[in-house]
């Protein structure tokens, strides 16, 4: 389950009724799967469901019945800085992939695939080397150019959007996604959180 494709994804109730979209995810602390969702509903109100009680369709998320009082596990790293442990930019995290635990850095049109065993996740994510890695060969990173998505094209099938909640210096709520708003959002790191209060119709 590829993290980033998440935010905004619709929620509906087990009957087929909308009852909110996917705000962002949690995954388990040792980085293995999907743990929870957080949800917003219609009256803003956040709800969190536990991953093992919702299906993912192409429509959105179908939710059990199942609800938690809180999120279990630590927040996505979709969005975040990457860092290597001297301190090194290595790109900001453009995808998480929840079932083999890859995380993928983008910096510059370029990909770096990092496995789990190498990664701390905190206010920013940690690329570190340990022995079971060093060892397995886990810690290589691979590097491929994004032709098919230049980062002046990322976030562009938010166009035409509508926006529920304001994100702050980007754009106001009930404003549509323009070239010009996803233009602001790149520059101040926000594509990701004008991504989840953006409505999927």
């Amino acid at each position: 389950m590829e993290l980033n494709s998440l935010p905004a994804r619709p929620v509906f109730s087990p009957e087929g009724e909308r009852i909110g979209y996917v705000k962002c995810a949690y995954i388990c602390k040792n980085l293995g799967k999907l743990s929870s969702l957080c949800c917003v509903d219609e009256e803003e109100n956040e709800f969190f469901l536990p991953a093992q009680s919702v299906s993912f369709e192409e429509e959105g998320v179908f939710a059990g019945a199942a609800r938690e009082r809180s999120p279990k596990g630590v927040p996505s790293p979709v969005g975040k800085a990457v860092f290597n442990r001297a301190g090194g930019y290595l790109g900001r995290c453009c995808g998480f992939d929840a079932d083999s635990g890859v995380l993928t850095a983008e910096k510059k049109g370029a990909r770096c695939v990092f496995p789990a065993a190498c990664l701390k996740l905190g206010d920013a994510v940690i690329v570190s080397e340990n022995k079971k890695s060093a060892r397995s060969g886990e810690n290589a990173i691979r590097v491929t150019k994004t032709a098919e998505k230049s980062p002046q094209n990322i976030g562009s099938d938010l166009l035409g959007k509508q926006l529920k909640k304001d994100v702050e210096g980007v754009a106001e709520k009930g404003d549509t996604v323009t070239a010009a708003t996803l233009k602001l959002a790149r520059r101040n790191n926000k594509l990701l959180e004008l991504a989840a209060n953006t409505l999927t119709e």
